[in-house]
């Protein structure tokens, strides 16, 4: 929890009652057992359920804490890229703010909830880790399901507010030292790319089979007249024959890249096929691109798999962290809890990569034994204040470490 103190103490805006706060709540998001609403929550962390209703409907810095946490956890020869992606939350109910029909990916198929948008930033390396920045509620449609049509081109859609919690962040993901943006294929569309790359950063993404390019023309010039930009013809699947294919170890998986045009993009992209092979006459394929035209294929192909890291922000917020535990119906509620459910898991995180690079654990991150560890320490400290016992001798005996990790998974 140092590290937490820390970089709440670097934030102007937060004053001591609301550290103090924040501190609590996230040691009760971590550590408490049962769902982690505001009744459960002041069951054991003697604070009254008024309280963390009333303190969560306050503004709170999630993208400056966030960062300073990050920061302060970042050494000098660490890469991150950010990622970008959208989480389904289950809400029952009809009054909740944002209620309405989102895609589950679990389920296949649009239900009735709620949907939060995440950018974290990914550390790529031998061990990836991924940290959330940020977590915004998407707002529902105010017109009902029934009575839609198809939109008109000057209404905001869904990339418009995706786009904007990317502007919200871009400043902080410059002081990280965050080139790249990772999204699903979701977000290769035009007005996301030039969003994202109006914004100093660069996309890499994944394309449809049926993509669209044009070949570069290399040609000599004719002596007058507009020069020619493109060869004749697409490219095709068959083009990719002809570039230097690059192997990853270990896996069957072959890599060959080109520079295209993409029709759908409107722009020059560095284009990677990515053919997984499970015989050598047999394989998957997939196209992945970059608007970072000198980047390497390995390095493409890198980024997007690193991806995949906010998914498991998803899985452990949601099953350790109280991530859709929130009563409230309020936006503002709402929005602390989301960031304060995510915030809890950074803390968890970074808490097990100081472990780590200290050597005093080298086992892989487990986030069932963060929660019983808080657990254990919630109770220890229950014990201490009813019984008026010393906290200083029990904490600093050599065994105390032991007793707060009792029951703890060994990986």
């Amino acid at each position: 929890m140092e590290i937490l103190k820390q970089a709440l103490n670097k934030i102007n805006s937060i004053n001591k009652k609301q550290r103090d706060f924040v501190a609590i709540l996230v040691q009760g998001l971590i550590g408490v057992a049962g769902k982690r609403t505001f009744r459960n929550l002041a069951r054991y962390m003697q604070i009254t359920e008024h309280t963390f209703a009333r303190q969560m409907a306050k503004t709170l810095d999630f993208i400056g804490l966030n960062t300073e946490i990050i920061k302060a956890s970042k050494n000098n020869n660490d890469i991150f890229i950010a990622a970008q992606d959208s989480s389904f939350i289950s809400k029952s109910g009809k009054s909740t703010h944002g209620l309405d029909y989102f895609w589950n990916g679990s389920a296949g198929k649009a239900e009735k909830g709620l949907e939060m948008d995440v950018i974290a930033v990914i550390k790529i390396g031998e061990k990836k880790e991924a940290y959330t920045i940020l977590a915004e509620q998407t707002p529902a449609n105010p017109i009902p399901k029934t009575e839609r049509k198809k939109k008109e081109m000057t209404e905001p859609s869904r990339i418009d507010f995706y786009l904007n919690n990317a502007k919200k962040v871009a400043p902080k993901l410059t002081e990280i030292g965050v080139k790249y943006m990772a999204a699903d294929a979701f977000f290769a569309k035009i007005k996301y790319v030039d969003g994202i790359v109006s914004l100093g950063l660069h996309v890499v993404s994944k394309l449809r089979r049926d993509a669209s390019f044009c070949r570069i023309y290399t040609g000599a010039q004719k002596p007058r007249g507009r020069r020619k930009k493109f060869d004749v013809g697409k490219v095709k699947i068959e083009d990719f024959e002809q570039s230097p294919v690059v192997k990853i170890d270990n896996e069957p998986i072959e890599l060959r890249s080109c520079i295209a045009y993409s029709k759908s993009l409107k722009r020059m992209i560095n284009v990677v096929s990515v053919r997984k092979y499970a015989n050598p006459q047999k394989y998957g394929e997939a196209l992945l691109f970059s608007t970072d035209l000198e980047l390497g294929p390995l390095q493409i192909f890198e980024f997007y798999t690193a991806r995949f890291q906010i998914e498991f922000i998803f899985r452990d917020a949601k099953g350790f962290t109280g991530l859709t535990d929130c009563q409230s119906r309020d936006p503002r509620r709402l929005h602390f809890h989301f960031n304060a459910s995510l915030l809890a898991l950074n803390v968890a995180k970074i808490q097990d990569a100081e472990l780590q690079k200290t050597g005093r654990t080298n086992h892989a991150f487990s986030m069932s034994n963060w929660a019983r560890k808080y657990h254990v320490d919630i109770v220890i400290n229950r014990f201490i204040s009813m019984f008026g016992l010393d906290q200083t001798c029990i904490k600093l005996n050599p065994n105390y470490e032991s007793l707060i990790s009792f029951g703890n998974i060994i990986h």
